[in-house]
């Protein structure tokens, strides 16, 4: 690959390349893209499943009544909550390439003023990206509650899309209380790390709500399976 070529790919979106080499990057064992971005990337599959609901129901009659909340649910996540996952997908790739560059000049500097320096530039930017990973949690708040509305009102043969919505965007959350706290680790000493660790403490219970919710949803269904399949038995 010549210069050239390689700083166009530097310069290249992460989403913007090949889903198979997207998903090869994330394997390479490399600090970039790590777990913020994947944690973006499971709420960026939740808005899709949800957009794609959306657009499904919106063409079926039975869901007529609908119609216009489906077409506002789809926008809203399109425009808004989607655009803003990717920036952030971006962001949380870039910023820890930066902070892994920047702990590698940290060790390697031998003066103490310089040494000190470098360690706070690498924690303000980890502070940034904490940040994000905070966003990413509160969108897909929002977007478990879009999940569960496709679910209910949405076209009865495309709930499992719903249910996938759901799943992925409660993983994305999960997936930011593990990255929040274990980053809060590393800014124990800042003053930034007592509020955010309570802010962390808060998405635990919010999480922990919004599982117990979903997870009546599957209780649902599969009661429904169960008493379609013993129906289907019976008339057999």
């Amino acid at each position: 690959m010549s210069k050239e070529e390689s700083k166009q790919l530097v310069l290249e979106k992460i989403l913007d390349r090949p889903a198979k080499q997207v998903l090869q990057e994330f394997g390479d064992g490399k600090a970039s893209p790590g777990s913020g971005s994947a944690a973006a990337l499971l709420s960026i599959l939740s808005a899709r499943m949800i957009i794609t609901v959306c657009k499904i129901s919106r063409r079926k009659d039975e869901c007529s009544e609908f119609h216009n909340q489906f077409e506002y649910i789809a926008e809203e996540v399109a425009d808004n909550h989607e655009k803003r996952l990717q920036e952030i997908f971006e962001n949380d790739a870039e910023d820890f390439e930066k902070i892994v560059e920047i702990r590698k000049k940290r060790d390697k500097a031998t003066d103490k003023v310089q040494k000190a320096k470098l360690s706070r530039e690498a924690l303000d930017l980890l502070e940034d990206a904490t940040e994000n990973i905070f966003e990413i949690a509160e969108i897909s708040f929002k977007l478990v509650k879009y999940g569960i509305s496709m679910y209910e009102d949405g076209w009865e043969h495309v709930r499992g899309d719903s249910g996938v919505a759901i799943s992925a965007a409660l993983s994305s959350i999960m997936s930011a209380v593990f990255i929040i706290n274990l980053n809060l680790k590393t800014l124990r000493r800042r003053n930034y790390a007592a509020e955010a660790v309570e802010r962390s403490q808060d998405l635990e219970e919010r999480l922990n709500e919004a599982q117990a919710n979903a997870f009546s949803y599957i209780s649902s269904i599969s009661s429904e399976s169960l008493e379609s399949i013993q129906l289907e038995l019976n008339e057999e």
